[in-house]
């Protein structure tokens, strides 16, 4: 299981970049990690979401919708509940059901934040189950996340969960690419949680289909802070690096700046490189690399 403690940069006397506790998150009304648009569809992500009257917890449920049913948003954002520990707005939809056009109102947070489908017509989508706040002081408070497949016509094949992190991320993105050189796996999900101003992470996770089942791959991460410190993770696969075959290279390279030069500041940078091997059905970290 993916374990949540990130890399915490002191820096000139700087302190983490964030703390382990934080309150409920709250996605704007305008501005989220969905990024939705009126007009837009978007993709049912949990087992039963309930379309109500009104958007409000208070209005009558008018229908529900299952995981993979395809919906279009036909409203700008209308005020939020907080649902599944996190804040997020509603809005109105319309959703055809045998044939028959219905219109509701959609809590945000019960819709995909994304969805890839594949040559084979699988739906590969993920989203947030709920916000946790962890007992852990090791670990942080998170989103348990997850990732599901569905076949070509719409049943359920396989669902795994990892938890991040939220940090002021500002979008999200995914991409499915091939086995990548690795032994019984089908494809691989990438899906990126991204930050565009400065402290703000951006994290990648991958996740392999066996045909059986989905299962973590090793992450990469990036964080800067202008002037002051960068950190930066990159992932090679088999069929990227040639070397050794079923092995995972990450190369990280990190730079702490040494002047006072803001125009052209020059950083002490350090690098290493950590590798995994890939057994068909898991993977491990190397205890040593040459």
């Amino acid at each position: 299981m993916r374990k949540l403690i990130r890399c915490y940069f002191v820096i000139l006397g700087i302190g983490p970049l964030y703390s382990n506790a934080q309150e409920n998150p709250k996605f704007d009304d305008n501005f989220n990690l969905w990024n939705i648009q009126t007009g837009q569809q978007a993709t049912v992500f949990v087992a039963k979401a309930y379309v109500r009257k009104q958007p409000n917890l208070k209005a009558a449920i008018t229908d529900s919708l299952s995981t993979g049913n395809v919906v279009t948003i036909t409203s700008p954002p209308f005020k939020g509940n907080i649902i599944k520990n996190f804040y997020a707005p509603w809005y109105e939809i319309s959703y055809c059901e045998g044939g028959i056009k219905k219109t509701g109102f959609i809590w945000l947070g019960l819709l995909a934040l994304g969805k890839q489908i594949a040559s084979d017509g699988s739906q590969y989508i993920y989203g947030f189950e709920r916000f946790t706040k962890s007992s852990n002081e090791q670990e942080q408070d998170h989103f348990s996340t997850a990732v599901k497949i569905l076949d070509a016509k719409g049943d359920f094949l396989a669902e795994h969960a990892f938890p991040f992190a939220y940090l002021e991320q500002t979008f999200s993105q995914s991409k499915l690419l091939p086995a990548m050189g690795l032994q019984n796996v089908k494809q691989i999900i990438r899906i990126a949680f991204l930050g565009e101003a400065c402290g703000i992470p951006s994290e990648y996770y991958y996740v392999a289909w066996t045909g059986q089942q989905l299962v973590d791959l090793p992450g990469r991460y990036a964080v800067s802070d202008a002037g002051v410190f960068y950190y930066d993770e990159k992932i090679l696969f088999p069929s990227e690096h040639g070397k050794k075959n079923q092995v995972i290279y990450k190369y990280i390279e990190e730079g702490e700046v040494i002047d006072d030069n803001a125009k052209n500041p020059n950083f002490k940078v350090t690098k290493r490189t950590e590798a995994f091997q890939w057994n068909g059905l898991d993977f491990e970290k190397l205890p040593t690399f040459k």
